[in-house]
């Protein structure tokens, strides 16, 4: 049984100090706060597809923006994909998980990573943000938080980082407006890792892509999806993007976890 909203936020705000290590994969050993642990962070199985999809076309000294970075766990791993020469650029509205992503940035001593305290979408304004529950599904539209919205052109001008070579956008329901509102910010020799919140987003994402000439791969459990208009869409599932001038290995690619299902 889970336990009342009130007692878990105080609970959390009475141990969030407190660092366990990170027992296997890429984040092993970078300490990340106990209550949070849960999930597959403190194992370090948590999107572990999603990384090795991402290791597979990653390059040393690409820049890295991790768009609903929630509490840092993929952003420690870009910040190590990337290397010294790299960048990382972890976007996230919400206070409360911004807390978490500084400390776990700061615990472990990452400083090739650039912390934005905005939402994005396809234009410039405020807005509410945030929900009950768990803060993975907080969202645009909704809660008590009122955030800064920015576009991918706003963050480059407003925080003076470099356009995206690898994008991760995890943004619940607004990642075709983020695409539609980058303008030619995003480089032709990107790739994107896109989770899809629905089928008439699916629609207007790949739409986007190849009007624009990636090549798309999706998740095998989005391909089955997209292959039977009637088949329930219940979840966010990935696709990896690769733009015309982006080199990868499709052949290995394909026979990874997040697209072959074993």
């Amino acid at each position: 049984m889970q336990l009342p909203f009130a007692i878990r936020n105080f609970g959390q705000a009475l141990f969030r100090g407190i660092p366990l290590r990170v027992r296997s994969g890429i984040n092993y050993n970078m300490k990340w706060s106990i209550v949070t642990y849960g999930r597959g962070y403190g194992s370090g199985s948590f999107g572990r597809d999603r990384i090795e999809a991402l290791q597979a076309v990653i390059r040393p000294g690409d820049t890295f923006w991790d768009i609903g970075a929630h509490k840092g766990f993929m952003t420690l791993a870009a910040a190590k994909m990337v290397g010294s020469s790299g960048r990382v650029v972890s976007v996230e509205p919400s206070e409360r998980n911004r807390w978490f992503l500084e400390r776990h940035l700061s615990w472990n001593h990452v400083t090739n990573v650039t912390v934005i305290p905005s939402a994005m979408a396809g234009e410039e304004g405020e807005a509410p943000f945030g929900g009950r529950g768990d803060s993975l599904a907080y969202e645009i539209g909704t809660g008590n938080e009122t955030v800064r919205i920015r576009t991918v052109d706003a963050v480059i001008r407003d925080f003076q980082v470099p356009a995206p070579s690898i994008l991760k956008i995890d943004a619940e329901a607004q990642e075709g407006a983020i695409l539609h509102g980058s303008g030619a910010a995003i480089p032709s020799d990107a790739a994107l890792l896109i989770s899809i919140h629905g089928r008439a987003l699916y629609e207007i994402v790949t739409d986007w892509l190849r009007q624009r000439g990636y090549r798309i791969l999706e998740s095998w459990e989005m391909a089955r999806c997209s292959a039977d208009p009637e088949y329930p869409w219940t979840s966010d599932y990935d696709l990896l993007a690769l733009g015309p001038d982006r080199e990868a290995d499709l052949q290995r690619l394909a026979t990874l976890p997040l697209f072959f299902r074993r």
